[in-house]
């Protein structure tokens, strides 16, 4: 039965999905680790994303990810505030910066919400201010993913960003995220 379910997640959310936020609304504890790799299909361009996070304090962690797109290197890190967890649904707030092709400022909301043992959706809002040298652009997504974990310390996650603005483009992503 647990098979059937996540080969049914598996083959619902393709049809929705893109990736940037790769990121539930939990945060880690303070001194845990988590390493993430993800394809991503951005438009019709693949590229590759590596995540690393540390939880700093309870409900706070740091984020940050390399990712090469477009030919472009994607350098990222963000700050994730808890607002709300240990229940249903659980809420943080994501903030922080980039540098691809040229720099820019992140904001985001996760809201993610428990399905069974381990496995949770999640959705949201992510927005990027992008500053360009003749105008500033503000891409924004609705993100839709599912963590599914696969052993203790090891989940799948897939996501898909819809874009909300004229600015933003698909994203479609998957991949592993490890927690020590």
């Amino acid at each position: 039965m647990k098979k059937l379910k996540l080969a049914l997640i598996v083959l619902f959310f393709p049809a929705m999905a893109f990736c940037q936020v790769f990121n539930t609304a939990s945060t880690l504890a303070p001194g845990k680790f988590s390493l993430g790799v993800n394809p991503v299909v951005y438009d019709n361009d693949f590229g590759l994303f590596l995540h690393g996070g540390v939880g700093i304090k309870p409900g706070v962690d740091l984020a940050m990810r390399y990712g090469f797109l477009e030919g472009e290197d994607y350098f990222g890190a963000d700050i994730e505030w808890r607002l709300l967890g240990g229940g249903k649904p659980g809420i943080s707030l994501i903030t922080g910066a980039h540098k691809y092709w040229r720099g820019g400022l992140d904001l985001g909301l996760n809201i993610s919400f428990p399905i069974t043992s381990g496995v949770s959706l999640y959705t949201g809002l992510d927005m990027d201010i992008n500053f360009w040298p003749d105008n500033t652009i503000v891409p924004v997504w609705l993100p839709v993913g599912v963590e599914i974990p696969l052993k203790s310390n090891i989940s799948f996650m897939f996501e898909a960003e819809i874009p909300l603005s004229d600015e933003a483009r698909s994203i479609f992503g998957g991949g592993l995220a490890f927690y020590f």
